[in-house]
């Protein structure tokens, strides 16, 4: 029988008294360093295909301090071998830093079957409930932008921090965006891509009146030519002009983050467009990304 158990010393106690323990598995906490993680490493024998997308992700949490100590860590099985950590561990000595990691000792052979099987929570559900975002899409779009603003297009996901980040700092402005896009239905779901809303954004912090101005176009197209540039836009977001394969992936977001600049620009310059095609970025930023996060 387990004995009342307190953490730290300080937190009320934890009556475990009426649990069986399991012998022969052990937990515990440490401050793991790189060398370490690179010896663990060498019983990484059975395992899926590694992702680098997920080491870089986990390592960029790492650079940029945001690295927790929670119940996810590092296990081994009865024989010594990983069954489960090898993108944490491969992370740890790609940043070259020490951080706090459980570790499991002890485990049977065949928990490896159900690691991470289960629902795993999202990046919303973690901001959701750390108070950062109340909608699903605020997320989507801070992704969105903060890839624009590292200028990724490779599909490599941006650092949960970075995220958090951009969601923080431009929080304001996309909630205005979507509040001005909120009549769009599941017949005009194109207009709902963070990658063009996440341009809005932008434009909303360089000139907000006018930016909900140009969505209201956009979502509703009433009383607009055919060469303004919100309804030129707003045919491409519904597919109504596409002649040609859209790019995959990070590809697909920057040419349709890039077409929706364009329009915006030419809109917030008064002039009408005869077709749209890629623009630059817009160069106002409330938050531009610090110089180490696009390393």
């Amino acid at each position: 029988m387990n004995p009342p158990f307190k953490l730290n010393g300080q937190s009320p106690a934890i009556d475990l008294s009426s649990l069986e323990e399991i012998s022969g598995v052990r937990t515990i906490a440490v401050q793991l360093i790189p060398a370490a993680a690179q010896r663990l490493l060498e019983r990484n024998t059975h395992n899926r295909k590694i992702s680098e997308k997920v080491i870089q992700k986990y390592a960029a949490e790492i650079k940029a301090g945001e690295w927790r100590l929670t119940p996810g860590g590092i296990g081994f099985d009865d024989h010594g071998l990983l069954v489960d950590g090898q993108h944490r561990l491969s992370a740890i000595v790609r940043a070259n830093q020490a951080v706090p990691m459980l570790i499991a000792l002890g485990l049977p052979s065949a928990c490896q079957e159900k690691v991470d099987r289960q629902r795993r929570r999202t990046l919303f559900d973690a901001l959701f409930l750390a108070g950062h975002a109340i909608q699903r899409q605020e997320v989507e779009i801070a992704t969105c932008l903060t890839r624009r603003l590292v200028r990724s297009d490779s599909g490599v996901v941006p650092s949960d921090s970075l995220v958090k980040q951009t969601l923080d700092c431009h929080l304001e402005h996309i909630r205005a965006v979507t509040a001005a896009m909120k009549g769009a239905n599941k017949s005009t779901r194109g207009l709902s891509q963070a990658s063009f809303l996440s341009a809005a954004v932008l434009y909303h912090e360089i000139d907000a009146a006018k930016c909900v101005e140009f969505l209201e176009g956009v979502r509703t197209g009433e009383m607009l030519t055919q060469d303004h540039p919100a309804m030129r836009l707003r045919r491409f977001l519904l597919g109504e002009t596409v002649t040609t394969a859209m790019p995959c992936g990070g590809a697909n977001q920057s040419y349709i983050f890039r077409r929706a600049v364009f329009a915006m620009q030419a809109h917030l310059d008064g002039r009408n467009i005869s077709g749209l095609r890629e623009a630059e970025d817009f160069t106002v930023v409330a938050c531009p990304i610090p110089p180490l996060a696009r390393t």
